[in-house]
């Protein structure tokens, strides 16, 4: 007579199996980058202690791909980033996120580095009826990366993109599975020489599943991120100074993302990323074009009590 299996189990493969099919079938366009509306709801997959706090360095590397823009600016950029960040227990279900990239770009017309922008992020969370969780987060993008070469190269070769933004949104969770709402507002334009780009609203919806097997984790989520207004740029044919808006620019991503995490000690932890896009970028103003992009991550984790 057969066993049957437990249905824990049979639900967890059940759960791998769909994610492997899934995405085995994606048609895959990767823009894994954003201008820092994902940080809201960023779950760390590694299983926390209680009040623990994370410290973790990390290194993406992306490809914008060889085809050119709609309007014909080259891309065929390599950007490469080592990324600290700190996700700091600072009070019972409070918790401070601090995050900044070192950026190195290269591509057709020339290679910049530095600093990147200054994301950092309060989120307090709340328990509902045991099982359901809600956190909220409110912080900001702070514009610490440069946005001029001495060669004036555009934008899409600079480590920052030149504007403060407002971040806010929240993450509701049952059991394995979390859904969330972010928001980003820039002001202004970047002071870049070439370009000038002003960037509309992104509205960000994010839905996941996650799960844990002893010291093993793993994550499937989509990103949706709506650009709500389209981009404007410096007119560099006109004579005076005019801006002139980009049809088409606000473009929507829909992600398929996955994590993989290892928690090696209580106090070390290991975290691989790759995302798989739905949607083709056709415009690369901002610089966060993607056709190929991995992350690596390792964590520490620490109590400050």
């Amino acid at each position: 007579m057969l066993k049957l299996q437990n249905p824990v189990v049979r639900m967890k493969s059940i759960h791998i199996l769909f994610l492997c099919i899934l995405f085995q079938n994606v048609e895959i366009y990767p823009q894994c980058s954003d201008a820092g509306v994902c940080t809201i709801g960023k779950h760390h997959e590694l299983r926390r202690t209680e009040n623990a706090s994370i410290l973790s360095l990390g290194f993406v590397y992306g490809s914008s791909g060889k085809d050119a823009d709609i309007n014909g600016n080259l891309n065929n950029l390599g950007t490469g980033s080592f990324i600290v960040d700190a996700d700091i227990d600072v009070s019972r279900n409070m918790r401070l996120g601090i995050n900044v990239p070192y950026t190195f770009i290269s591509g057709p017309l020339g290679e910049n580095n530095g600093l990147g922008d200054l994301s950092i992020l309060f989120s307090r969370s709340f328990t509902i009826k045991k099982i359901h969780g809600l956190t909220v987060f409110l912080g900001g993008k702070f514009a610490t990366g440069n946005v001029n070469s001495s060669d004036s190269l555009p934008q899409r070769y600079m480590p920052g993109l030149g504007t403060n933004d407002i971040l806010a949104g929240a993450i509701y969770t049952f059991e394995n599975y979390y859904f969330g709402i972010g928001y980003q507002k820039p002001f202004g334009r970047s002071r870049n020489y070439d370009t000038r780009l002003k960037r509309g609203d992104d509205v960000l919806f994010r839905a996941g599943f996650f799960e844990h097997f002893n010291k093993l984790g793993i994550k499937a989520e989509i990103l949706t991120i709506l650009r709500v207004q389209p981009s404007s740029v410096q007119d560099n044919a006109a004579s005076e100074e005019r801006f002139i808006e980009i049809d088409g620019s606000n473009e929507a991503q829909v992600n398929l993302a996955a994590t993989i995490s290892y928690r090696a000690s209580n106090e070390l932890g290991l975290t691989g990323q790759a995302a798989l896009p739905f949607l083709k970028r056709d415009y690369n103003f901002d610089g966060l074009k993607r056709t190929f992009s991995l992350l690596g991550t390792i964590s520490y984790f620490f109590n400050l009590k």
